[in-house]
């Protein structure tokens, strides 16, 4: 018997069948949605001097790109579900290219707005399309490798791609910020063309009622709602990152701080994989999410001096990052039957989340000063933090009642 496993071991070890290069060129478009996403907040200061709106109404830039991705993505995905994938992926890869020049020449701030609004419509056609693309030109066994490759390049962006755009927006002007944004999704498109895509077969199509069915079971919406909050807790503070720093370290350019939070960032996804394997997801999330709140009570205290700013920057963005995938675990474990929407779902809880975050600090800096916006996500965070104890209580509960019923069911049903 050792002799014939010891002949089989060497098929088990080969070498899986590399990726598809092309790949990485859906990569780089997830490299400029993912610059787009952050870049507004490096550079709010700039942008609200010089089209001359307040720092809070300038902070609605981010809510109208969140809030359009957030929503857009279950409704345009059902609206050109009958239509070639990469052809949608191209079309919206082009026309998030030419929103951006929109953003950079918009003359007025309600023409900047409907821009903002634009280019989160066509991020939401395109990154879903790409996740679907890039499993499909992977052999089964590395699709998940390749998720990881085109996933990476919206982390790579909150390590380059963000704090580039922001040194760029503060020394050259914020134009040339989504200028960059622009130039990255042209290459990756004109990359695209080049090699193009191989032809996918076409997704299961699903209604829009199909995709929104699980928020029709209560169970499922308080597990997402926690997800929400804690997005929508941390994100008040962020979007307004620039002037939290300018006022507390005294500093103009930040991009160098916000290269702190996107290795924070990349930190965080790299050890919640680990860690969920090891632990599961309901007691990690919970004690990050009391970590989360303690840091971000904190953030302004703790951003008085440079070196306490990088340190408290990336506890804080690793804090913050850690949170998602074992949420994406335990949205899973609570619904795999509807498993592709309900991850679609709870990756919309993330950009809701930037939205309504964005919204509400934008609100607050009419009230309190921007170093108080950590205090004001920190209660967010703790709402959620108790709302999540109760969907694990009533999650528990339907497991143990499913249990239940089903021993019932083998002790009276005849052999």
């Amino acid at each position: 018997m050792s002799s014939i496993a010891s002949s089989q071991a060497p098929t088990r070890n080969e070498p899986l069948k590399g990726l598809n290069p092309r790949i990485l060129l859906l990569a780089l478009g997830m490299f400029a949605l993912g610059t787009d996403a952050f870049v507004v907040a490096g550079v709010l200061p700039t942008i609200a001097g010089e089209v001359k709106v307040t720092e809070s109404l300038a902070g609605q830039l981010v809510t109208a790109f969140s809030l359009t991705y957030g929503l857009g993505a279950p409704l345009l995905a059902a609206l050109t579900s009958r239509w070639s994938p990469n052809r949608v992926l191209l079309l919206a890869l082009g026309f998030f290219c030419f929103a951006n020049i929109g953003s950079a020449i918009a003359p007025t701030f309600p023409l900047l707005m409907l821009s903002r609004v634009l280019t989160g419509c066509f991020a939401a056609s395109y990154a879903p399309l790409a996740y679907t693309i890039a499993t499909s030109m992977a052999p089964p066994e590395k699709r998940g490798q390749a998720l990881s490759l085109v996933v990476i390049g919206t982390k790579v962006a909150t390590v380059i791609g963000s704090p580039l755009g922001t040194w760029i927006g503060e020394h050259i002007g914020w134009r040339m910020s989504f200028g960059l944004v622009a130039l990255l999704a042209g290459i990756a498109l004109i990359a695209l063309l080049i090699f193009r895509l191989p032809s996918t077969a076409a997704p299961i199509r699903l209604s829009l009622g199909a995709r929104l069915a699980p928020i029709t079971q209560p169970r499922l919406v308080l597990a997402l709602l926690p997800a929400l909050l804690w997005n929508l807790g941390t994100f008040a503070v962020y979007t307004y990152i620039a002037p939290l720093l300018q006022a507390t370290v005294h500093i103009k350019d930040v991009s160098g701080l916000l290269m702190a939070f996107g290795v924070g960032m990349i930190c965080g996804n790299l050890l919640a994989g680990r860690i969920v394997d090891r632990l599961g997801s309901n007691r990690p999330l919970v004690f990050f999410l009391i970590a989360l709140i303690v840091v971000q009570s904190f953030l302004a205290l703790a951003t008085t001096t440079l070196i306490g700013s990088i340190i408290s920057i990336f506890i804080w963005a690793l804090l913050t990052s850690i949170t998602f995938i074992p949420q994406q675990y335990r949205m899973l474990h609570l619904a795999p039957e509807h498993a592709n929407v309900i991850l679609a779902l709870n990756n919309s809880t993330l950009y809701l989340g930037i939205a309504a975050g964005a919204g509400l600090g934008g609100l607050a800096l009419h009230i309190v000063p921007v170093t108080q916006l950590g205090l004001l996500g920190s209660g967010v965070l703790l709402l959620s933090l108790l709302l999540f104890g109760l969907s694990i209580r009533l999650s528990d509960g339907k497991a143990s009642q499913d249990e239940e019923h089903a021993r019932e069911k083998i002790l009276v049903t005849p052999e």
